[in-house]
């Protein structure tokens, strides 16, 4: 094409440098009008063929592309769209996520797109042909972020204020842009040391009373103010994120936990001028979640219960050999023990030894065959409740059979026509859900108990767990603000 271009322009300069051209020129105007016409037409056609060829075959260089990610300023959970435009068909097209966590780690992801005759790739409507993850998936390279070469300290709960993304065009970097992940959004932070240990938040636009929240922690221990900051911010309720044991004034470890502490906490609540008194909801995760459950059979105050992997039945404590892990007013409830056989005995410490993962989940599992005629003793009475019940059990999760043990409450509650709303939500490869919200890193698929010195696996897998969130986080927000009033 470029050939036919300069040949086409060296013939017309050397018409025009003829002598006969002045003479000929007025001649060939008037008797061949329409051929000079059709020979203008034929030429921008063929311009825009050689622009089209030039842009095909070099990449698009024409072409400038631009990367475009909305919103650039988010709260954690909530939707982020990356989109790539101006690019070309035959140019390979990169993105890549990159963080670094509270202890320093790097985490990244990686996904490579071919672009359609549209020019854009957008991530929301095109899959990979190769990444971290596959198929269509807008939270995806969120959730494939990896931790590589992790430091002395790592965990799933990586705090990641910043977030970069990265276009490459064909290998070569191109621009950039930050992504800035908030935690609270128009809310006030208030730390609580008396009657009790927490953080409470408060939206800023309360004027009126409203119902409030307590976000409870599982067996990690302390508070988890990061999640009750951002479960605040969604809801826009007052929320109390709050510790029962590992903070300085609390018990050391998951032992003889006094359910005075919920109870000092509803009533703390029910003290501030902008609760709605009597109309608490309680969010709990694994241990959380059984206690949740617990106190709910308790107070009638509490109105809402959602748990997060949570267990229907009680169990013994996390330190000490068979301890009661909940009391109240000195009493124990009845609990089940932990129990197991001698082949899961010599995994559990050749795993410790090892630093490897333990899987804790088949440990459950022979404790309730072992103990099957005490599970109905042990099994929260959830229907002394008033509240409304969204539990998530899913059935290969890796630390407890959350799924079974969440069945036992939903089957109890149908038995006894329990006139409040109730519902299980169950994920296949969800594991045991620590990460509750989407656009959020799956991959570290265990955590580290310290109160035991083990590694516990999830179980799931990261596409699993990325998908149970992205769909329990707004069914979560949303039963809150049904029935929570």
């Amino acid at each position: 094409m470029y050939l036919i271009v300069r040949d086409f322009f060296s013939k017309v300069l050397n018409e025009v440098k003829t002598p006969m051209f002045n003479t000929r020129a007025n001649s060939i105007i008037k008797n061949n009008s329409r051929k000079i016409l059709l020979s203008i037409i034929l030429f921008l056609l063929l311009i825009m063929g050689v622009s089209n060829e030039c842009t095909a075959q070099w990449g698009g260089e024409i072409m400038e592309s631009k990367l475009l990610v909305n919103p650039e300023k988010v709260l954690i959970g909530d939707s982020i769209n990356i989109q790539v435009k101006g690019v070309s068909e035959g140019q390979i097209i990169t993105l890549t996520i990159s963080g670094h966590d509270q202890f320093g780690n790097l985490w990244l992801s990686k996904a490579s797109f071919k672009p359609d005759q549209s020019g854009v790739i957008d991530t929301a409507r095109h899959a990979p042909f190769t990444g971290y993850y596959e198929g269509i998936d807008q939270t995806g390279l969120f959730w494939s972020m990896t931790c590589n070469n992790p430091c002395d300290i790592v965990s799933p709960f990586a705090i990641m204020p910043k977030l970069i993304v990265s276009l490459l065009v064909n290998g070569e970097k191109k621009e950039e842009r930050i992504i800035e992940r908030i935690a609270y959004l128009d809310i006030e932070r208030y730390d609580v040391t008396e009657p009790i240990v927490g953080v409470f938040y408060k939206p800023h636009e309360l004027s009126a009373p409203s119902p409030a929240l307590i976000v409870l922690g599982g067996s990690e221990g302390g508070y988890n103010a990061g999640w009750a900051s951002i479960i605040a911010s969604k809801t826009r309720l007052p929320t109390l994120a709050l510790a029962y044991f590992g903070s300085k004034g609390l018990p050391k470890t998951l032992e003889n936990i006094p359910l005075e502490t919920i109870e000092m906490a509803i009533a703390w609540l029910n003290g501030q001028p902008f609760v709605k008194k009597d109309s608490i909801g309680i969010v709990g995760a694994s241990r959380g979640g059984e206690l949740a459950i617990l106190a709910a059979s308790l107070f009638p105050q509490i109105k809402l219960v959602v748990g997060y992997t949570p267990s229907g039945v009680i169990w013994e404590g996390i330190g000490n050999e068979h301890m009661p892990a909940w009391t109240f007013r000195g009493k124990p409830f009845p609990y089940l023990k932990f129990m197991m056989n001698e082949e899961q005995r010599k995994s559990f410490i050749d795993t410790k030894r090892k630093q490897g993962t333990f899987f804790n989940a088949p440990i459950f599992e022979y404790s309730l065959q072992k103990q099957e005629s005490r599970i109905e003793e042990a099994t929260i009475p959830a229907e002394k409740s008033k509240a409304a019940f969204l539990l998530i059990g899913n059935p290969d999760d890796g630390v407890w059979p959350s799924h079974r043990l969440s069945q036992l409450i939903i089957k109890r509650l149908k038995m006894k026509n329990y006139p409040r709303p109730f519902n299980l939500l169950s994920y296949s490869e969800g594991g045991h859900m620590l990460i509750p919200y989407p656009y959020y890193p799956t991959t570290l698929r265990k955590f580290y108990l310290p109160t035991v010195g083990v590694w516990e696996g999830l179980g799931g897998s990261a596409k699993g767990a990325a998908r149970a969130a992205e769909d329990s986080w707004a069914k979560v927000i949303d039963f809150i603000r049904t029935e929570l009033k």
